[in-house]
């Protein structure tokens, strides 16, 4: 079933990538265009004055007069009246992508999603305007396009007990997805905000409390299972990658009304965590569109608190991280208080993420006794030898100007510091004692686990510490390596040397040995990596040499030429012996 999920959420992305919304609805309707945008009569009711519009900025279409509204798959199932899957498989053919499903492959967990918020949407959409839910959501700056832009719904009660007798589903797919619990429906009376996956699949919901006067959580989830993994997904992401790959940065926020407020606004390129910590799963999803990060988190010690996590997911990738600072308790609110451009100016003014580093923890503590200064500076040298051990080397001399500014010490003096107290702090991650020898010994067998294996050291050096990416590229050539997936990997470099390039076009076995590689957090020192692995390929040159050696030697009829090649063996021998 995984393989099957797997295969589902690829032939979405890729057909969404290929199919360009406007080219393929030109095929079925007359399109006109209306500045950058394309209207026609809507096929889905009827009318004189053409009310549907087509938004290739979006890749969507919009009805202002039945309401319809979707993507190019939306729109082919209900244009033809066909499944998902068969839409899926139409669109695969005219795009020219294979699309080996069937009818088991769309799991029922996610049929069962997508049919209970189209009711909870159409619910929300005939609530009458003075209801408690319009008014809030006016209040918050939501109109009826940005309720269906984002799917958003409302639970009366009655939405899973309907889709369950209309569809035939299995009562109890509706209890592991958490739509009903204890016989009740779970997201009874609450404005109700689908989540998809990052590829597009409704794999849960998020239910908001409307009168927070009752004693009741603000916000009730659909419980973790094999498709929604909150750390694993970023809300909206499916749809706003598009602009971050184009804008070449994201914009990541907490809240689901954050991403709205900023979208609406025409921040598009914006994300949220689902109220959990930025993972290295979401980094490697925002990293096939952009290596650059502004967090926006919310302006309180929590919202602190989950940038400085953020910060620990990225600074020993390839990242690029930038912290918005701005006057309001959250973007939703700011959007209010401001206009576009004082954002926009607001995003290019973000500080570095080590500039944030050393201001959260002086706010800390006292820099004006000498006790918090020793504090603060044991927290600083932390995060030096961090810098240091990741090989962020450029970061380095300004995160020492800045901790000297902050300290009114000479900059001179605090290297000195760092320097010295470095010697006294482990190479582990934070969290490993060096008694707890479970964990040493876990940390000793995965370093010899990446020494004595080509591929897993050469991808080690290339993505923990580019600055080895040039040593790489001199030392090695593609002839040096009989693994299929270091060659694939040599290959993808041709094209583009960015990883989120290599990501997005490699194979499912390079794909997760990248993954693999990119989740260590154990830091072990790159030159002794680098070391092993010239060893290693100077063994396997010489064994190369060898071999082509002995078929020659096979060849060989001269009893003098046969001699000559097996005293050159010989010397190969001799020199393999030489190598650790």
């Amino acid at each position: 079933m995984k393989k099957d999920y797997d295969n589902i959420r690829k032939v979405i992305d890729e057909i969404k990538n290929k199919v360009d919304i406007v080219d393929f609805v030109n095929s079925y309707l007359s399109l006109n265009k209306k500045g950058k945008n394309y209207s026609a009569l809507c096929p889905f009711h009827t009318e004189d004055t053409p009310s549907f519009y087509i938004f290739p900025d979006t890749q969507t279409f919009h009805c202002f007069g039945c309401g319809a509204h979707g993507d190019v798959i939306t729109f082919l199932e209900k244009y033809e009246q066909i499944s998902f899957l068969e839409a899926l498989k139409k669109l695969g053919s005219y795009a020219g992508i294979t699309v080996e499903l069937n009818q088991n492959s769309v799991p029922d967990e996610i049929l069962l999603n997508e049919e209970v918020s189209k009711l909870y949407t159409n619910t929300l959409l005939n609530l009458p305007s003075y209801s408690s839910v319009w008014k809030y959501l006016n209040k918050r700056g939501i109109d009826k396009d940005l309720v269906e832009e984002f799917e958003l719904g409302f639970a009366n009660g009655n939405e899973v007990k309907k889709v369950l007798e209309e569809n035939m589903f299995d009562k109890q797919i509706a209890i592991n997805n958490r739509l009903i619990l204890e016989d009740k429906e779970f997201f009874y009376n609450r404005l109700i905000i689908p989540i998809r996956d990052n590829s597009g699949l409704l794999v849960g919901f998020s239910g908001r409390l409307i009168n927070e006067n009752e004693n009741l959580p603000k916000y009730i989830n659909s419980s973790e299972n094999r498709f929604f993994k909150k750390s694993k997904i970023l809300y909206m992401y499916y749809k706003t990658k598009k602009f971050i790959k184009e804008n070449d940065f994201a914009i990541i926020v907490e809240g689901y009304f954050d991403v709205i407020s900023l979208y609406k606004l025409g921040f598009k390129n914006t994300t949220a965590i689902l109220g959990s910590s930025f993972t290295k799963d979401h980094a490697l999803d925002i990293l096939k569109s952009t290596n650059k990060i502004i967090t926006m988190y919310d302006m309180d010690e929590a919202g602190k608190k989950a940038t400085l996590s953020t910060i620990e997911a990225l600074y020993s990738k390839d990242f690029q991280i930038a912290v918005a600072k701005y006057p309001a308790k959250d973007p939703d609110e700011l959007v209010k208080k401001k206009d576009k451009s004082y954002i926009a100016e607001i995003l290019k003014t973000s500080y570095k993420f080590h500039e944030f580093i050393v201001d959260y923890y002086a706010e800390k503590y006292d820099l004006s006794n000498d006790f918090g200064l020793e504090k603060f500076l044991q927290e600083m040298t932390i995060w030096y030898k961090k810098f240091e051990n990741a090989g962020r080397l450029s970061y380095l001399n300004s995160f020492l100007e800045v901790v000297s500014e902050k300290t009114l010490k000479d900059k001179n003096y605090i290297q000195k510091i760092f320097e010295r107290a470095s010697n006294f702090i482990n190479k582990e991650p934070l969290g490993l004692k060096k008694n707890d020898s479970f964990l040493a010994n876990n940390q000793l067998s995965l370093e010899k686990g990446i020494r004595y294996d080509i591929a897993k050291s050469y991808l080690y050096l290339w993505i923990k510490y580019p600055q080895y990416q040039n040593i790489l590229k001199d030392f090695f050539n593609e002839k040096d390596f009989q693994d299929s997936v270091i060659k694939e990997f040599l290959k993808l470099m041709e094209e583009n040397n960015n990883l989120g390039f290599i990501l997005e076009n490699a194979s499912p076995e390079l794909s997760n040995l990248i993954t693999e590689i990119w989740k260590i957090d154990y830091y072990f020192d790159p030159e002794r990596i680098l070391s092993s692995l010239k060893e290693s390929i100077k063994r396997f040159r010489i064994n190369r040499q060898i071999e082509e050696l002995k078929n020659k030697l096979h060849m060989a009829e001269e009893p003098s030429e046969k001699t000559q090649i097996v005293s050159q063996i010989i010397s190969l021998y001799s020199k393999l012996k030489t190598i650790n």
